[in-house]
């Protein structure tokens, strides 16, 4: 009895079983669907393409590990955009030969997939098409494509192995952003772009293969244009303290990301722009040594280098880009110059140590919460103790006042002190021109009235020596009246002595008598 109940158990599931796969089979075989809308076969639904192809439009079965080439004796050509978007339950999936296009986003978030089988005739892969397919460890590019879109890959954080065809000629921005199990790579033969952070974020990557590849160079753990002016990516071994060398004109974005050794950094002063993300959790730097002819400094460019006390801007630099220091949390020293430009929203959120910053009067944009933030619990806050020192009028003072910060303004007293300058330096200009106008006036004066002066001074000195001859006249007449007188009584004495001469004369006669 037990074996018969066995045995029918057995039977009724059997028949449960092809009771439920017959209709599938049938529906997969005979698309359903109202004319000019999408037709299902109960896992997916098609469009019919003006070539007489099918698109996959969507998928709505629950588990798919193989698309059909064909239905209705009509090949299927395409994946459309977002087609298999979020489905996380499929682990592994085969596409057919027949698929010439994969669109966007085409496997977006399916983060159950493992392992996929793309068509040997793919002619083109679109942007984002298997973007944060987390669990994906390896993926072969047919030789019938010529480039990577951009994110393709992104945020494949268990992709090991990536296989690409010489004919590659383009990665995309992004393509490869964020794979941090790459620990090799060969660049394809005929590469010859590598758009922003293509290699950005690559934790593990310590070998690139070059080789092959005519317009780059793998040097001293660094991947470089041909002709060495551009950095596209360093292996994360580089340790210590790194010179950049010289010649080089671009530190790409991505380029040095994730490379946890490096003590500190010197920039020749070639370099003109360090791109976004380019120093990103390098988070050994401690000391930072920015040179005089660098223009920008990109989004995020050291963010979350934790270990940076301080950064000396060149005055060169225009632009710092969002994010460029932000979660430098050792961070206690910042010198903005004069010429810079543009300020980038939350460039230096989270550097919790730095109390004080100025900012030049020639910064013109300012983003929100760019400086004097932090973040607490997910929300972005004001800083404790924090402030700012400013221009009047300026876009550090607006920036200030919007984002409630307690500020100072710099130039009040510059500027009392420059106004009473200018007012000593216009009353001494004003003396000095009149003291110029004196004397050309002087210059100026008329011949005639000169020669009156002249014939002035000289009557009256003519005058006083006339004065001087009459009164030296009159002194000689004064001195010959006097020389008269002197004579008269000279005279006068000589006849007193004659006449006592005779007198004694007479007493001698009458004593002889």
């Amino acid at each position: 009895m037990k074996t018969d109940l066995r045995k029918l158990a057995a039977f009724l599931a059997s028949g449960i079983i092809a009771a439920c796969c017959v209709p599938f089979s049938a529906a997969a075989d005979n698309l359903s669907g109202v004319t000019g809308e999408p037709m299902s076969d109960g896992s997916f639904y098609y469009e019919l393409n003006d070539d007489d192809t099918y698109t996959i439009v969507s998928c709505t079965a629950t588990i798919v590990t193989e698309v059909p080439s064909m239905r209705n004796g009509k090949a299927i050509t395409a994946i459309g955009d977002e087609a298999f978007s979020n489905c996380t339950a499929i682990t592994e999936l085969k596409l057919p030969d027949t698929v010439k296009t994969i669109g966007s986003h085409a496997f977006y978030g399916c983060t159950g997939l493992e392992k996929i089988t793309l068509p040997r005739k793919l002619e083109s892969l679109g942007d984002n098409a298997f973007f944060s397919c987390s669990s994906l460890t390896e993926i072969t590019i047919p030789d019938t494509m010529t480039k990577i879109e951009d994110m393709t890959f992104a945020l494949c954080d268990e992709l090991q192995q990536v296989n690409l065809p010489d004919t590659i000629t383009e990665l995309g921005e992004y393509s490869f952003y964020q794979c941090p199990a790459i620990s090799s790579f060969r660049l394809p033969a005929s590469l010859t772009t590598i758009g922003d952070n293509a290699m950005g974020s690559w934790f593990s990557i310590k070998d690139i293969d070059a080789s092959a590849a005519s317009a780059f160079v793998f040097e001293d753990g660094m991947l470089m244009s041909k002709d060495k002016k551009s950095i596209y990516r360093a292996s994360v071994d580089t340790a210590g303290e790194i010179s950049i060398p010289d010649g080089v004109s671009a530190v790409k974005s991505g380029a040095f990301s994730t490379c946890s050794e490096i003590t500190a950094l010197h920039f020749p002063a070639t370099v003109t722009t360090i791109g976004d993300e380019a120093f990103s959790y390098c988070s050994g730097i401690t000391r930072l040594d920015l040179s005089e002819g660098l223009h920008s400094i990109g989004t995020g460019a050291f963010m979350f280098d934790q270990a940076i006390t301080s950064v000396d801007i060149p005055t060169t630099v225009q632009t710092i880009g969002e994010n460029a220091f932000a979660y430098c949390m050792a961070m206690e020293r910042v010198i903005l110059p004069e010429g810079l430009d543009e300020i980038g929203a939350s460039a230096f959120l989270v550097c919790d140590k730095l109390q004080q910053v100025s900012i030049p009067k020639s910064v013109k944009t300012i983003g929100e919460n760019a400086v004097g933030f932090t973040v607490n619990n997910s929300q972005r806050e004001k800083m404790q103790n924090f402030s700012l020192s400013v221009f009047a009028g300026s876009a550090g003072e607006k920036y200030a006042k919007s984002s409630g910060l307690e500020y100072t303004v710099t130039d009040r007293n510059i500027m009392k002190f420059a106004f009473i300058a200018v007012m000593i330096a216009v009353v001494i200009l004003v003396i000095v021109f009149a003291l110029v106008l004196m004397k050309r006036s002087r210059k100026t004066a008329p011949a005639a009235a000169r020669k009156a002066e002249k014939a002035a001074k000289k009557k009256a000195e003519e005058i006083a020596e006339e004065k001087n001859y009459k009164k030296i006249a009159d002194d000689n007449d004064d001195d010959d009246d006097d020389d008269d007188d002197d004579d008269d009584d000279d005279d006068d004495e000589d006849d007193d002595d004659d006449d006592e001469d005779d007198d004694d004369d007479d007493e001698d006669d009458d004593e002889d008598d």
